[in-house]
């Protein structure tokens, strides 16, 4: 079931949301409790989470400004990758912004994450630039994905 951040606490959330990404990436979770908990009170963000048996596997943070999206975290605990979680989250969040009139989604993604760029550019993102190591431990250039989204004009 995927649910968003407001079906939850703002600190329990941002203690799982640390748990799922601190699992998740080789090198522990790039972000603090605080930092997820900061971001979840901001009111241009927005989390879904996918749930089993009462705890998060995985999640979906992202940033809405206008009509453009930043793709902020995405992170699926290691025992659940590879099982489509992933790619619902991104679906889903897609499905909810278009409706919101959202024409753009970026995302930054490890040059060495081959996985999750084929992941992305199944969903119809494309590279569009990278910012040199851009991440730390170990040091490594970003990957600049972005897709287009059709949304449908609404006529007065």
């Amino acid at each position: 079931m995927i649910e968003e951040k407001t079906a939850f606490n703002d600190t329990k959330l941002a203690e799982e949301l640390w748990r799922v990404s601190d699992d998740a990436f080789l090198t522990g979770s790039p972000w603090t409790k605080e930092q997820f908990r900061s971001d979840i009170q901001q009111p241009q963000t927005n989390y879904l989470v996918v749930h089993q048996d009462d705890k998060i596997i995985g999640f979906i943070g992202y940033a809405k400004v206008l009509d453009e999206v930043e793709v902020t975290n995405l992170a699926v605990l290691t025992s659940e990758q590879h099982k489509g979680v992933a790619r619902q989250l991104l679906q889903e969040m897609l499905k909810r912004e278009t409706a919101n009139q959202v024409h753009s989604v970026f995302l930054e993604v490890r040059q060495s994450n081959m996985a999750a760029q084929h992941l992305y550019e199944s969903e119809k993102f494309r590279q569009v630039g990278k910012r040199k190591a851009y991440y730390h431990d170990p040091v490594e250039d970003a990957v600049i994905m972005c897709t287009k989204l059709k949304t449908e004009v609404i006529k007065p």
